[in-house]
């Protein structure tokens, strides 16, 4: 969870990598102005000024807490907007939302 604690209030990000996985598809690498953490199955709501928001599911481990990746299938206004983004660019992250999945029952098994 953010330092600050609010999920309701964006949380500033600077995009440090745009990772090209398919023509519509790319990997988004963030590093969070504080420390962010979330669960397995958790999601966030990512922005960008003046264009928008939406909803995924965060594709990096849970386990590291200085980046984020967030990989995004271009589908829409915010994600066609998105898809043209460069590193050094701010956004904004809101969240984690949603119980999670519980992994640790089943570990080992």
């Amino acid at each position: 969870m953010p330092v600050n604690s609010n999920i309701y209030k964006p949380l500033k990000a600077k995009l440090t990598d745009v990772i090209d996985e398919s023509p519509l598809i790319k990997t988004f690498v963030l590093e969070p102005e504080e420390r962010f953490s979330f669960k397995t199955g958790q999601f966030i709501e990512l922005s960008v000024d003046g264009i928008g928001e939406a909803p995924f599911t965060p594709s990096s481990s849970p386990l590291v807490t200085e980046k984020l990746e967030v990989t995004v299938m271009k589908t829409g206004y915010v994600t066609e907007y998105m898809h043209k983004l460069r590193p050094g660019v701010l956004m904004g992250i809101r969240g984690p939302y949603g119980r999670g999945y519980p992994v640790e029952k089943y570990y080992g098994k």
